[in-house]
């Protein structure tokens, strides 16, 4: 009994050292503030291409002289295009969207998905199109104000945003039906209108339909099982945060590994869950990921499953990087934002590397990223015409497979030509 409670005492102790250290070191070490960017979205053109995108944000920590400061870290977000807000259903459901639109600010587009540490009965609420979800444009002279703010809060519960969703009350003392002072004080500019108040790094990656229904049905089930169960949503910074949720979303249709759920502080603490850099990781799978490389890609079980189940690849074209400033007219949150990613040797490489690539236009324009990935899948094909040419009818176990990946390539390269004349029309 002794010997367990010394060994309780020194992983206690041991965790409570590296929390100080991580803490005093944080600002040098382990958070890279990004003083500011300018904005990089694609245009129009990339809407009427692509009708299914994934999009995952870390927006930065929100600071305000009346509303306070945001936790440190941030936030994470995600839009899907393609996906629209069961406006029929008693709580927070998605369902797909009746048809491609390609206005951004219609409702129609997509959805905005956000987790809110204030529900009980839902871990995550929706919003309608990139308008309403990252905030309109107040335009040129126009400020974000107190009252822009309100008018931005009624609309959306007016809509039915909010429908059905239960508050801790030992955490909100906002109870009255319509909830406008709780989507003020707590919901816009974190959970919507987000350009209001913070400024975001996404990564995008278009997506197969067959995907996105993959997405919306684990998104519907986990709040399905807070609103019609036994058990409520427990928020938790460390255990079950914005980014658990999104993370196993896209897990859910083979964009990435998922991560633990209320694991172990030890496990825990080696697998953090950081809003940032999860939108980093996105982006680099999306643009610089192992695409020429069947081993790696077979090896990667979310690769391959997503590869031999939907003949998709998470590195490919149309993947772009986007940068999202706050409103900088604004009365109300301060405008220079503050976007904190937790550093590793190799993270922080990342980090770099990705804020620079904002300035390549291959990263967040679209006919560069057409013409780039053009030439990587031309290159893959050219590789395998230069094999062994016998080599197709000796004993390979993972023969079927490579075939599948390079029929994904071909079809990839057909899919940009397909664009870069459409794009060649346009003009």
């Amino acid at each position: 009994m002794l010997r367990v409670v010394r060994r309780r005492w020194y992983v206690g102790a041991a965790l409570a050292a590296i929390a100080v250290l991580l803490w005093l070191a944080k600002d040098r070490l382990l958070f890279a503030p990004v003083d500011g960017f300018a904005l990089h979205e694609p245009d129009a053109r990339y809407e009427a291409l692509f009708p299914y995108y994934v999009e995952l944000c870390a927006v930065s920590q929100f600071r305000s002289d009346t509303k306070g400061s945001g936790g440190s870290p941030g936030h994470a977000v995600m839009y899907l295009k393609g996906a629209c807000r069961d406006a029929g259903a008693p709580y927070p459901q998605l369902r797909r969207c009746s048809a491609n639109v390609t206005d951004p600010n219609d409702p129609q587009h997509g959805a905005g998905i956000s987790v809110n540490r204030w529900f009980r009965n839902a871990n995550w609420v929706a919003f309608d199109g990139r308008g309403q979800f990252f905030g309109a444009d107040p335009g040129p002279g126009q400020a974000v104000t107190p009252a822009r703010i309100e008018q931005a809060a009624r609309s959306a519960v007016a809509a039915g945003v909010f429908r059905g969703i239960k508050l801790w009350p030992n955490r909100s003392p906002v109870l009255d039906a319509d909830r406008i002072e709780f989507v003020i004080r707590h919901s816009i500019g974190t959970d919507f209108g987000l350009r209001y108040a913070r400024s975001g790094l996404c990564g995008r990656v278009p997506i197969e339909a067959a995907m996105l229904d993959e997405i919306i049905h684990f998104l519907n089930d986990l709040n399905r099982k807070f609103a019609t169960g036994a058990i409520d949503y427990v928020w938790n910074g460390f255990h079950d945060n914005c980014v658990h949720t999104l993370r196993n979303a896209l897990a859910a249709a083979s964009i990435d590994e998922p991560i633990s759920v209320r694991a172990s502080k030890l496990r825990q603490l080696f697998h953090l869950a950081i809003p940032a850099n999860e939108a980093i990781h996105l982006a680099a799978l999306g643009t610089k990921g192992p695409i020429d490389s069947f081993p790696d890609i077979f090896a990667n079980d979310p690769m391959r499953n997503a590869m031999l189940e939907f003949g998709w690849l998470p590195t490919r074209h149309g993947s772009v990087l986007l940068s999202l400033p706050v409103y900088p007219n604004n009365e109300v949150f301060d405008p220079q934002p503050r976007l904190l990613v937790f550093q590793g040797p190799k993270t922080l490489r990342t980090t770099r590397q990705l804020l620079a690539m904002l300035d390549e236009p291959r990263f967040t324009e679209l006919a560069p990223n057409l013409a780039h990935f053009e030439q990587v899948y031309r290159d893959i094909l050219a590789r395998r015409e230069q094999q062994d040419a016998f080599q197709s009818l000796r004993g390979d176990r993972y023969r079927r497979a490579r075939r599948r990946y390079f029929e994904v390539i071909a079809a990839a390269l057909d899919d940009v030509q397909r664009m870069q004349a459409r794009l060649g029309e346009a003009h």
